[in-house]
């Protein structure tokens, strides 16, 4: 399998299968206005799912898909706050939501 090579400055990194398959799965979530629309509203902190509701102009079952879809990507972490759902970014990918965000020099 082909493995891509990134130059980071002066050092070569290849990724390797299983890593490429991750960003794979990251940007496939992320090829889409909703869920892109949601993560930005969670790169400023957690929210809870009606907060999301509020802010997003979809239904409730599209706003649960489309969170849903977040999370199996590794995009979200859910958390339980009684009977509610809260939601926030995996800390794994502030990088990327920053360089899509245009502050990565912040």
């Amino acid at each position: 399998m082909y493995h891509p090579t990134l130059m980071t400055g002066d050092e070569q990194v290849v990724i390797d299968n299983e890593r490429q398959r991750e960003w794979i799965r990251v940007f496939s979530a992320l090829a889409s206005d909703a869920r892109l629309q949601m993560v930005l509203l969670l790169a400023k902190g957690k929210l809870e799912c009606q907060e999301i509701l509020d802010r997003v102009d979809l239904s409730q079952p599209a706003i649960s898909y489309h969170l849903g879809k977040l999370e199996r990507a590794g995009i979200l972490i859910k958390e339980k706050k009684g009977s509610r759902n809260c939601y926030r970014l995996d800390k794994r990918i502030n990088g990327l939501i920053k360089i899509i965000s245009g502050k990565e020099k912040e």
